[in-house]
C-alpha cells in the first residue's frame, strides 16, 4: 500500500501504453501506466490526490504517442470511476466525457504563461505553426514579432558560420550557454561535420556538457559534441544550434519522414513523433536557435520552407 495520498506524475502525457509497459518490464499483464496509477491510488485508503502534469507535442519514445486519452481510458475501466473526480483545464472536456466520474474544469490549470524564455511568449506558437504547415505568410508575422523582441530565428547553410555568430554573441557572457543539438534519427549530418551517431552520443555526459566551464572539452559551449532529443527535453541552452536532420524534409507542400529509417518497435505515428522532436530541438533556446541547414540538395525544400515562414538568413555577426 503506497503511504503517500498524493502522487505527481510529470510528463502525463507521455505515459506508456499497455504494450510498451509489457515490453519494458516483461510482463504479460495489458495495463498502461495510468491503469497502474489509477490502481495505486485506489489501495489507499481515505483519499488520494493524482496530479497529472500535461504538456503538448513532446512524445518522442515507442510508447507515447496514446497521450491524454489513456488517462479517460483508465478511469473508465476502473472499479471505482463513479468514486473519482476529474479537475483539469477546459481544453480537456471533451477528452474526459464520461458520466460515470464528475469533471470539473477550471481557467486557471490551463498554465499558459511561458517562463522558459527570456524575451518572447511567442516561441512556442511559432514551432507549432512551422511544423504543423501553418501559412507562411501568417508564420512570418510571429516570426517578425519574435525578432522584434529580441528572440532570434536564423538560418544558415555554413556550419562555421553559426559557430561564429553563437562565440561572438555570447563573447562577453562568461554563464552562457549554447550547443549543437540535433536528432537521433538522421543518417545525414555526420558527413557535415555534425557527430550525432549513437556510438558517439551515448557517451555525452549530459550534466558537464550543460554545466561545465566552456573551456572544458565536455562543455557545450565548444560546438562540437553533440546533445540529441534525448538528453535536452527538458533543458534548455541560453542559444541552441540546431543542426537539421535527414529525418523530417519538407517536400512540396508537407513534411516527409521518407529518409527517416524505421524504429523497432514500430512507432504508430512516425511523422508526428518526428514533428515532436524537432518541436523539442527548436525550443530549447531561451534567447534563440540558430539552424544550420545542410548544403545538400535534398534539403533545398527545407531551407526554403524556413525563410518563407521568416526564420531569417545568418548574415554575418548580426544575425
Amino acid at each position: 500500500m503506497p503511504p503517500e495520498h498524493l502522487i505527481v506524475f510529470d510528463e502525463a502525457q507521455r505515459a506508456h501504453d499497455a504494450e510498451r509497459v509489457a515490453h519494458v518490464h516483461g510482463g504479460a499483464v495489458a495495463l498502461s501506466e495510468p491503469d497502474h496509477l489509477i490502481e495505486f491510488c485506489e489501495r489507499i485508503p481515505e483519499w488520494c490526490v493524482l496530479v497529472a502534469l500535461i504538456g503538448s507535442g513532446q512524445a518522442i519514445h515507442v510508447g507515447e504517442e496514446g497521450g491524454v486519452p489513456l488517462w479517460h481510458k483508465a478511469v473508465r475501466r476502473s472499479p471505482h470511476a463513479a468514486d473519482w473526480t476529474i479537475h483539469g483545464a477546459p481544453a480537456f472536456a471533451e477528452i474526459f466525457r464520461d458520466p460515470r466520474s464528475a469533471t470539473r474544469w477550471h481557467p486557471t490549470l490551463s498554465l499558459d504563461t511561458e517562463i522558459r524564455f527570456h524575451l518572447t511568449p511567442r516561441v512556442h506558437q511559432f514551432v507549432g505553426g512551422l511544423l504543423d504547415g501553418v501559412a507562411p505568410g501568417t508564420l512570418r508575422g510571429w516570426a517578425d514579432e519574435l525578432h522584434a523582441g529580441g528572440h532570434r530565428f536564423l538560418v544558415t547553410r555554413d556550419l562555421e558560420s553559426a559557430r561564429a555568430y553563437l562565440r561572438e554573441r555570447y563573447a562577453d557572457a562568461r554563464f552562457a550557454r549554447y550547443g549543437i543539438v540535433a536528432s537521433s534519427k538522421d543518417k545525414w549530418l555526420p558527413r557535415h561535420g555534425v557527430d550525432n551517431t549513437f556510438q558517439t552520443t551515448k557517451q555525452l555526459r549530459v550534466g558537464p556538457w550543460y554545466s561545465a566551464d566552456p573551456s572544458d572539452s565536455q562543455s557545450c559551449c565548444r560546438l562540437q559534441t553533440v546533445a540529441t532529443e534525448f538528453s535536452s527535453q527538458g533543458l534548455e541552452l541560453d542559444c541552441a544550434l540546431l543542426a537539421w536532420g535527414s529525418d523530417l524534409l519538407w517536400s512540396g507542400d508537407a513534411w516527409s519522414i521518407r529518409f527517416a529509417g524505421t524504429n523497432r518497435p514500430p512507432l504508430k505515428d512516425p511523422l508526428t513523433v518526428r514533428k515532436n522532436v524537432y518541436r523539442v530541438l527548436l525550443t530549447r533556446g531561451r534567447d534563440g536557435t540558430v539552424v544550420f541547414v545542410p548544403p545538400d540538395a535534398r534539403m533545398d525544400g527545407t531551407y526554403e520552407r524556413l525563410v518563407a515562414a521568416g526564420v531569417r538568413e545568418l548574415r554575418g555577426s548580426g544575425g
